[in-house]
């Protein structure tokens, strides 16, 4: 439209000019005949109009006021008391114009997406356009055939602002993308918090430090574990621990950490039983047994860790970003971020990357290309970086955290199973392994064979 407006404006100039100069032409002396220079000049500035691509008009739509929904376990409404919710209200009604469409957003409870989406898809009526399946579903509806495949209706790689890594991730291996983000979710992402008063009341390096130094492996980590584990009263009772989290966070993190996975993508395969992934579960064993400085949970794995946390009785809390919400305003210590320990079979810091919620078009929503294209318009693709980081910065008061947070996005392995139907046999695994009912070598020959045929009901579309 700016630019319509701009020809006619340059049309009506000359316009005006050509009748200035008719109305005065009789006191006018006739123009001097052109010099070759400005012949050439001429010439040139043609040349450089007809090597100008055409003006390609933007793509006009009509969905005659359709609604259309997005999916969420929470509503997606911008919020118009803050400035990102009045930007993303002035975005949601300039698409809304340019597609003749009412947005709506849609709260689903997370643990009945599936129901429901499947339901409706059978039913011929999704209930939703654009929905954000929990990771936990993920593969189960796309094995049912419930999605709607981005490359059934364009170019993925050419008609969309989708990165290298959404196309290949939002594939799950099937060479079509079904998945789509704007960018991997910075809140997904995990690593390590620390408590900078117990550090520095310790009088020892923290894990920043440490990290800058080169030095954060495990063997470290390991080291101010043991250090902190202690008892402040003097009783003999172990009332400040080095470390604590859920048995399934640790033994995921020391897996990963040291370049294993639980679940390998490539292969379809329970892969525990690698080296790496042995090491891994082998050091989990050590920090409950043989070190003894692991803070257990009293019965309640969600909720004790991050009580602990928040209480100043553990150093380090190995979580997700997203549970920065969880401590942030009830903790009185200052908390700094760091990625989990380098193990020793790895190059350099793994975050592994177990789960990811990812947007989908069921299968049977009408007009799907101009539903992926609304979708996309409304995402802000050109300040992702800059998103980022001003979450970032709203989690941590220190740089250093700021850089580690987001540098989560760099050092990312997939190793995705959510919805094979494997937590509870790891969860069994871990917690085995924790309480020495289990040597990690016995506990993986007992579990892998279970977990593997999980995984295979899954891809083959049995279970």
């Amino acid at each position: 439209m700016t630019k319509m407006k701009t020809l006619s404006i340059l049309s009506l100039v000359i316009v005006l000019l050509f009748v200035l100069s008719a109305c005065s032409g009789g006191n006018t002396p006739p123009p001097a005949k052109p010099s070759d220079s400005t012949n050439q000049e001429a010439e040139g500035s043609k040349n450089q109009e007809e090597e100008k691509e055409p003006v390609v008009e933007e793509e006009k739509y009509d969905l005659g006021g359709r609604e259309i929904r997005f999916s969420a376990w929470w509503d997606g409404t911008p919020n118009a008391d803050t400035p990102e919710g009045e930007k993303a209200l002035a975005l949601q009604a300039e698409v809304e114009k340019k597609y003749n469409v009412k947005i709506k957003y849609v709260a689903q409870d997370m643990w009945e997406t599936a129901e429901k989406f499947s339901s409706t898809v059978m039913a011929g009526e999704p209930f939703a356009d654009v929905v954000l399946v929990p990771h936990v579903f993920v593969l189960s509806l796309l094995k049912g055939g419930y999605y709607t495949a981005l490359d059934d209706f364009m170019n993925v790689k050419e008609e969309s602002k989708l990165s290298d890594l959404i196309i290949q991730s939002g594939s799950y291996g099937t060479g079509k993308t079904y998945g789509f983000l704007n960018s991997v979710a910075l809140y997904d992402n995990t690593g390590l918090f620390y408590n900078k008063r117990i550090f520095q009341d310790a009088g020892l390096p923290t894990p920043t430090e440490l990290q800058e130094q080169g030095k954060w492996d495990w063997d470290t980590f390991v080291d101010v574990a043991k250090k902190l584990t202690i008892s402040k009263s003097g009783n003999g009772k172990t009332d400040q621990w080095g470390l604590t989290g859920s048995q399934m966070t640790l033994g995921s993190y020391l897996i990963y950490s040291n370049g294993g996975v639980i679940y390998d993508e490539d292969t379809e395969k329970i892969a525990l039983d690698s080296p790496n992934a042995m090491e891994g579960l082998e050091m989990m064993n050590k920090l409950y047994n043989e070190y003894k400085i692991v803070k257990r949970d009293e019965g309640n794995s969600w909720e004790d860790p991050v009580r602990y946390f928040r209480e100043g009785k553990v150093a380090m809390y190995p979580a997700g970003l997203w549970e920065v919400g969880r401590f942030q305003k009830e903790m009185v210590d200052e908390y700094a971020f760091v990625p989990f320990p380098k193990g020793p079979k790895a190059d350099g810091f793994i975050m592994g990357q177990p789960q990811m919620h990812i947007n989908v078009i069921p299968r049977g929503v009408k007009d799907p290309k101009v539903v992926y294209k609304i979708w996309e318009d409304l995402q802000d693709f050109e300040h992702i970086d800059e998103n980022n980081r001003t979450t970032a910065e709203s989690w941590f008061t220190d740089e250093a955290s700021v850089e580690n947070a987001l540098d989560t996005l760099n050092i990312i392995k997939f190793a995705r199973y959510g919805g094979l139907n494997i937590d509870d046999a790891m969860w069994d695994l871990v917690r085995d392994i924790s309480d020495s009912k289990l040597t990690p070598a016995s506990g993986v020959a007992k579990l892998m064979p279970v977990m593997q045929a999980s995984v295979d009901k899954v891809l083959k579309g049995t279970e």
